[in-house]
């Protein structure tokens, strides 16, 4: 009887993951991108600040990393990446790129806002969500998590003089003189302001919100709209 209703929990399980990814909300969905497909990638996924915030932006997204995060090969797999000082500085690098602005830019945009309104009122969201955690096949890799070899070979790992000898060395590492000496570089604040008030990125923070409904003018003048003239003053 247990082992029929852990079927039948993880049946459930499945299907709200599916209704969700091919759901009411398939056409709120952002341009296609390759998902990580593997641990290892999502550690490098997460860690990239110029692409990290699709979770963010797309519902569907956000539901998959949630369910990636929470299985205990991704524990191991960013405690191995932690210990190279690789990630540290790709992660760094990604941070202080312009892409960074407007990839976070994005979750201003009013069509996202509006895709995570609708979301949180579908009840195949909370079904998905609940199914991350409620799953009973993770619940037992979790349990089992301590008999993993992956988990041994982290623990040697700390005692592995080669994971000292990298962080030791890093130092010498021109990557690393090359992202400390963008701060001293005046193109490398010219190509940050230039992100933030390009089109491509400042336009979705704020943008949609300067649209009004069914295109009526504006009765004040807004940048890149056309002058509707002056207002009125009022009478006494």
């Amino acid at each position: 009887m247990q082992t029929r209703m852990k079927a039948l929990a993880s049946a459930l399980s499945l299907c709200a993951g599916l209704l969700w990814s091919q759901g009411s909300h398939a056409q709120t969905a952002a341009p296609a991108a390759a998902m990580p497909q593997t641990h290892e990638e999502w550690v490098q996924y997460l860690s990239n600040f110029t692409q990290n915030a699709d979770m963010l932006v797309d519902p569907k997204k956000f539901v998959a990393a949630l369910n990636a995060v929470t299985e205990p090969r991704f524990v191991i797999a960013a405690l191995n990446a932690m210990m190279n000082p690789n990630l540290y500085m790709q992660s760094v690098a990604t941070l202080m790129d312009p892409r960074a602005y407007s990839n976070y830019a994005r979750t201003m945009d009013p069509k996202v806002v509006a895709d995570w309104t609708q979301a949180l009122m579908d009840p195949q969201f909370f079904a998905a969500v609940s199914s991350v955690f409620a799953d009973p096949n993770k619940l037992a890799r979790w349990v089992m998590a301590p008999l993993d070899p992956a988990v041994m070979s982290v623990v040697l790992n700390l005692l592995n003089p080669n994971v000292y000898l990298r962080w030791g060395t890093i130092g010498l590492d021109p990557r690393l003189w090359t992202m400390l000496s963008n701060t001293m570089n005046p193109n490398w604040y010219g190509a940050w302001m230039g992100g933030m008030v390009a089109p491509q990125s400042y336009g979705p923070s704020i943008g949609g919100w300067m649209q009004t409904p069914f295109n009526a003018p504006l009765p004040y003048p807004v940048p890149g709209a056309p002058f509707p003239g002056l207002m009125p003053s009022p009478q006494p």
